[in-house]
């Protein structure tokens, strides 16, 4: 795996799992706290109430509310550098993290952690079986990068005027990070998830930026451009990852010509690559 999309191990997810178990407790500790300071002002029907729907909101509430706000991290997985993310690398959205903390319940709760553990040594991304139903990972972000080497991206040839016309202040540093590790592991991407994965990253990114798709343009052309400018305006590669397949000694080959034939991203849809 590169980079950014090496998985996370079962040491610095549990290491996650307890920072959260901490922040989790805290919250019961400040409910029952609070409720402790209150009670004889409420109805001890009311109290339990509020305790069972305390205890209901960090088991379940809290993983989904995390991750889908912040872009699939909950606070241990910021203390740690992890971040969940689809099988594809993109952002997870509710349905998944609403997924992953139900079936956290059987990972977690009813066996104790045995089956989250016994099902992360089992597979080979170290997925539990949240992680299978939803189609997530749990990735690493924060690496060492001694043995790494600066990816530069240049733009596509017909592309230099619109690489260095678009403004990418928009595009914050997460989002580029996404964009460069979709076009460094594309070949481990089955030709049908990579179109599709194309797609929809130019089009959110597109529309983060306030830009237009050109024409008939390949997404990951597009994405490269946006790469390239991103890197002109911050002076350089912000980021590292080691070399792999056509990326060569550091400056990747168009990632998009091994399509062949190359699809184009016509008129007749975004999702649809018309001949």
């Amino acid at each position: 795996m590169l980079l950014e999309f090496a998985e996370a191990g079962l040491g610095s997810r549990s290491l996650a799992f307890l920072v959260d178990l901490a922040v989790r407790g805290a919250i019961v500790w400040g409910v029952l706290f609070a409720t402790s300071l209150v009670g004889f002002l409420v109805d001890e029907t009311l109290a339990v109430v509020v305790l069972i729907g305390t205890g209901f909101g960090v088991l379940i509430v809290y993983p989904i509310v995390c991750e889908t706000i912040w872009n699939g991290r909950t606070p241990g997985k910021m203390a740690v550098g992890l971040r969940v993310v689809t099988i594809e690398g993109a952002p997870v959205r509710f349905r998944h993290a609403a997924i992953r903390s139900a079936l956290g319940m059987i990972d977690f709760v009813v066996s104790a952690g045995s089956i989250a553990i016994l099902s992360a040594l089992a597979t080979r991304q170290s997925q539990r079986l949240g992680d299978l139903a939803a189609g997530t990972i749990v990735i690493r972000e924060r690496q060492a990068g001694a043995h790494s080497q600066p990816i530069v991206f240049q733009a596509p040839p017909g592309w230099e005027g619109f690489t260095a016309s678009v403004d990418v202040a928009a595009l914050a540093d997460e989002g580029y990070v996404l964009i460069r590790s979709f076009l460094l592991r594309v070949h481990e991407l089955r030709p049908e998830a990579r179109w599709q994965r194309g797609v929809e990253l130019a089009t959110l990114v597109a529309s983060t930026l306030g830009v237009d798709v050109p024409p008939g343009a390949h997404p990951e052309a597009f994405l490269v451009s946006i790469a390239s400018a991103y890197q002109a305006r911050h002076g350089g590669p912000v980021a590292a990852a080691p070399p792999l397949g056509g990326l060569g000694t550091g400056t990747p080959t168009p990632v998009w010509s091994e399509v062949a034939p190359a699809p184009t991203w016509g008129t007749g849809g975004a999702g649809t690559p018309t001949p």
